[in-house]
Formats: C-alpha cells, sequence, structure tokens
C-alpha cells in the first residue's frame, strides 16, 4: 500500500506540475512594462576606441586645431557663468562651431574627430585623477551635472557602461560646438548614446525617451521594437504599442512578447477614442538622422 500510495502521490505531482505549466504556456494578457537593457557589441566598442586611439595620437597639422582645443576648454572652464546668460552660451557656441568648420575645410573631417577624441582623453585622464583642478574645470565644465542627469552615474560612480560615458563626452562636444548631438558618431556610438536615453534614463519623459529610440533603431540598437511597444504602452499610445510589439514578436517570437502584445491588443481594443494616428508615427518625422 504504501508503495502505491507513494507512486499515487509522485503521478499527481507530475499532472501538477504539466498543468501549472501548461497555464504558465497559455497566452495571456500582460501589460508591457518591462525594458530589455542596453547591449553593446564588444567587438564594435573595442573598434570605436582603437579608432578614437588611432585619431587622437594624430599630431594636428592646422592652427585651427589648436585653437579649437583651446577654445573647448576655455567653454568649460567657465561654463557655469553661461547657463546663466543665453545669449553669451550661444555666441560661444557659434564661435565653436565656426573654427570646427574651418579646419574640417582646411584638414578634412579626421583632424575635427581628432581634437574631438583628445578631448576625450583628457575626460579619460580627469576621471583616473590624472590632471589638476583648473584641468578637470575645463575639460569637464558641467559634464558631470549632464551625467547625473541622465542617470549614467550616481555620487560619482559609473551606472552606465563607460562607452556610454564616452559617447554622451562627444555629444556633449557637438552640442557645444552648435552642432547635433550625434554628429559624426558611429553606429555603435549612436546606439550607445540614444539608447542609454531610450532604455535607461527613466527621469526623462517618456515623449523624449520615445524620439530617442527612433535614433537608436535607425542605428540598429538590439530589440528596439520591443523598448519601443513597452514605451508606446506607458505613453497611452496603444496602437502604436501594439504594432512596435508586433514587429518584436514577428522578429523575435517568446513567450514574453506574445503575452505584451496581447495586453497592448487589449488596452487599445478598450480605448477606441485614442487617436488612429499614433505617437510613433509622430515621432517618426522627427527621427534623428545621422550626418552626412
Amino acid at each position: 500500500m504504501g508503495r502505491r500510495s507513494g507512486l499515487a502521490l509522485f503521478g499527481l505531482l507530475l499532472t501538477a506540475a504539466a498543468a501549472g505549466g501548461l497555464l504558465i504556456c497559455l497566452p495571456r494578457a500582460v501589460e508591457p512594462s518591462e525594458l530589455p537593457a542596453l547591449v553593446l557589441d564588444a567587438a564594435q566598442v573595442a573598434a570605436q576606441e582603437r579608432t578614437d586611439a588611432r585619431h587622437a595620437a594624430a599630431k594636428p597639422s592646422a592652427a585651427e586645431a589648436e585653437q579649437l582645443a583651446a577654445l573647448f576648454h576655455g567653454f568649460g572652464a567657465t561654463e557655469v557663468v553661461t547657463l546663466d546668460n543665453p545669449q553669451l552660451r550661444e555666441q560661444r557656441r557659434h564661435t565653436l562651431q565656426r573654427v570646427q568648420e574651418r579646419l574640417r575645410q582646411s584638414a578634412g573631417l579626421d583632424a575635427v574627430l581628432g581634437v574631438r577624441a583628445r578631448a576625450v582623453a583628457k575626460l579619460e585622464a580627469a576621471l583616473a585623477g590624472e590632471l589638476t583642478g583648473d584641468e578637470v574645470k575645463g575639460w569637464l565644465g558641467v559634464f558631470p551635472n549632464v551625467l547625473e542627469h541622465y542617470q549614467a552615474t550616481r555620487d560619482g560612480l559609473e551606472l552606465a557602461p563607460h562607452f556610454v560615458v564616452r559617447t554622451l563626452y562627444k555629444a556633449r562636444w557637438n552640442m557645444l560646438c552648435n552642432l547635433p548631438a550625434e554628429a559624426d558618431l558611429s553606429p555603435i556610438e549612436r546606439q550607445a548614446y540614444f539608447g542609454w536615453l531610450g532604455l535607461h534614463a527613466t527621469n526623462l519623459p517618456v515623449r523624449e525617451r520615445r524620439q530617442a529610440l527612433l535614433g537608436y533603431a535607425a542605428a540598429g540598437g538590439a530589440h528596439a521594437e520591443q523598448a519601443q511597444g513597452v514605451l508606446a504602452y506607458l505613453d497611452r499610445d496603444y496602437l502604436g504599442a501594439q504594432q512596435a510589439l508586433e514587429r518584436a514578436y514577428a522578429r523575435a517570437p517568446s513567450l514574453r512578447l506574445r503575452n505584451y502584445l496581447r495586453g497592448a491588443r487589449v488596452a487599445a481594443e478598450r480605448a477606441p477614442h485614442v487617436s488612429r494616428r499614433s505617437g510613433a508615427a509622430e515621432l517618426a518625422e522627427r527621427i534623428p538622422r545621422p550626418p552626412q
């Protein structure tokens, strides 16, 4: 009897486990909520860092290269002052833009990238504690505050991959030179820049993060459709969420995406008043384009 009872109990357990597994696998409508993490291809990251090192090692042959670096350092040294003086800030940005354009015309893009790469090397030296206080102030300016704002650091500790920090610094360089943040960034750098803002900078408005994800997707970022679907859902753009999750599921089917898609469909059916012109469509008209 004891053996039979044990076998019966074992059979019941197997039946219960099978039933539980079946329930888990059944389609369910789940609210899309979890964003994928930013994952960058290690080989592409290493290749970009080698390219930066090569650009930084090249000796500048044009006087504008030294002038551009000096102007950028000077801007950082007194950047706090310009925060309360928009006119002065714009004046300095236009000056940097003019000098950089002259350098590009006289010595080519590589010369410009060399100045920027040497500034990134100064960033690395500052983070390593190898620069004096005045040098740190000049090369970083308010960049530490920018990192905190985008949740790339907390109390001085890096939360983002270091490659993201380097890329945010390049974006800062571009914007101080009155250029788009993504100007002259490689595809892996655009993935790092737009991907971090869209996937991890949770303090930014959802619409701003969705727009960043368009740039991330255009640069070939991984799991971009899933991320777009989740943020569209949070933005109450249920049709946009459904469309993005349909693309994500078609690309890489999974139980989670199937349930997320069902959740988005249910929400879209229950909210017919939501405009058929989705927020994603509106954002697509303003997708950040890589520089020509």
